[in-house]
């Protein structure tokens, strides 16, 4: 009986288990029905997104290839534009090259014609006085004839000594005697003439002093009564000096000499026989500039092992006209205007900077046109570089790139290695002197290169 009843309570478990897997199986089919609905659901959506994404795919692929389309003339065009601005650019240093020759050729015209004038000054004079001479001339010929016709004189020739012909007027009379004294006090025609003679031989003595040859010829009262002419020589004190052109007043006498940067030339630039031999905490950079083109290009560069761009005034063909770059340590750098200094003329320009608080100023024609601070705070330029004038050094020493050269003069370069006050800048721009201090100056350039000139001049007004 207890196997029994065991045998039915192990039935009715399994009845129940039974019924709770059936239960079980059901609910999960349902389940699986409708996952599987959800999935063919997605699949449809997933491929309804894939189709919409594979149209939006050609059609990019579509804008993209116009794009690129786009790409390649605007490229091409950029292209041509770089060859315009280039021969733009080449047409500006000619037109600048030759506003430079119609300058100076304006110059010597302006000195020739001041000589022109003063030699015309000269003739004048000249003449004037040939003319007096003429007249005075003219005035002894006239008394000549109306002394020598009343004496029955003959046509006579006179030379060198225009007197000689009338020695037998002047001749001594022997000394008359005691009767002949009496008689003397009557009026005697010839003793009258003679006495004339004598007195006018004495006239002509003077007044034919001054000059070199004079060739008379009279005729007999009974001939033409013409005179030859005659054949005078200037005075020595008529005769027009060779004098030197005046130059131009200068008042600004420190520069000692200038650097002629001709044309864009990776060739042209010039080095320095020493550089900085200590550390630099404050650097200042006085100069007179001249640029000849529309853009100043890399004024200074000074590299060292470590980095090519640890001081640097840098421009740039193309970049803005009205900048340059002041670089310290490489890439901080600060931007100057100088468009007021691109007009082909003398501009004197200082850029100054100091460690402490990273302070720089720069100055143009004694006025302050940009300052700043935090500009390398504590920053140090290291010692035992290269410093070059006209191009911007990508390694030591070379690497030059056409495009960054400075074209146009450079006069009274100087560098301190401390920080000049406004009176001192002022002191340089009005060219009476420099300050003490100066570490570096167009002195101590070793080697200029290419078609770089270096030409003395005492003056800024001197230096063309």
């Amino acid at each position: 009986m207890s196997i029994c009843t065991t045998l039915g309570h192990l039935q009715s478990t399994v009845d129940k288990i039974s019924y709770s897997i059936d239960t079980h199986f059901r609910l999960l089919t349902q389940q699986y029905d409708s996952l599987s609905r959800d999935l063919s659901d997605f699949k449809a959506s997933t491929d309804a997104v894939l189709s919409s994404v594979e149209s939006w795919n050609l059609k990019l692929q579509k804008k993209i290839k116009k794009l690129d389309m786009r790409a390649t003339s605007l490229e091409r065009a950029l292209r041509a534009t770089r060859v315009s601005h280039r021969l733009v650019h080449e047409q500006k240093v000619a037109l600048s090259n030759l506003t430079h020759d119609l300058h100076e050729h304006r110059n010597h015209a302006a000195s020739v014609k001041a000589h022109q004038a003063e030699v015309r000054d000269g003739m004048r004079s000249l003449q004037s006085a040939l003319v007096k001479q003429q007249i005075q001339l003219n005035q002894l010929e006239d008394r000549m004839k109306s002394l020598v016709q009343p004496s029955g004189l003959h046509s006579r020739s006179f030379s060198q000594n225009p007197l000689q012909g009338m020695q037998h007027v002047t001749k001594p009379q022997p000394k008359p005697s005691k009767k002949g004294r009496m008689q003397k006090r009557l009026p005697s025609p010839r003793l009258s003439a003679q006495t004339r003679n004598h007195r006018t031989e004495k006239g002509l003595r003077t007044r034919m002093h001054g000059s070199r040859q004079t060739v008379f010829q009279t005729e007999s009262h009974s001939q033409s009564k013409e005179v030859a002419t005659e054949d005078t020589e200037l005075p020595v004190r008529h005769k027009i000096p060779q004098l030197p052109l005046p130059q131009r007043a200068a008042t600004i006498c420190n520069v000692n000499s200038m650097l002629l940067f001709p044309s864009t030339s990776t060739e042209n630039y010039a080095t320095f026989r020493k550089g900085f031999t200590t550390s630099l905490h404050e650097i200042s950079i006085c100069t007179w500039l001249r640029v000849d083109v529309g853009y100043m290009g890399t004024l200074l560069s000074y590299a060292t092992a470590d980095s090519d761009n640890k001081l640097v005034l840098y421009g740039r063909n193309i970049s803005s006209a009205g900048s340059v770059d002041f670089v310290i340590g490489d890439p901080v750098y600060r931007e100057l205007p100088i468009d007021n200094i691109l007009d082909n003329r003398w501009h004197h320009m200082c850029i100054i900077w100091s460690s402490i608080e990273g302070q720089y100023w720069q100055y143009t024609d004694r006025r302050i046109t940009s300052t700043g601070s935090r500009f390398q705070k504590g920053y140090e330029i290291p010692p035992g570089g290269t410093l070059i004038l006209g191009q911007e050094q990508d390694s030591v020493g070379g690497d030059f790139d056409e495009a960054e050269a400075f074209v146009g003069r450079v006069a009274g370069f100087a560098i301190w290695t401390r920080v000049l006050s406004p009176g001192e800048v002022s002191w340089i721009a009005t060219g009476k002197g420099l300050p003490r201090g100066t570490v570096i100056t167009l002195d101590d350039v070793d080697q200029v290169k290419g078609s770089v000139k270096r030409i003395s001049c005492g003056c800024l007004e001197h230096c063309t």
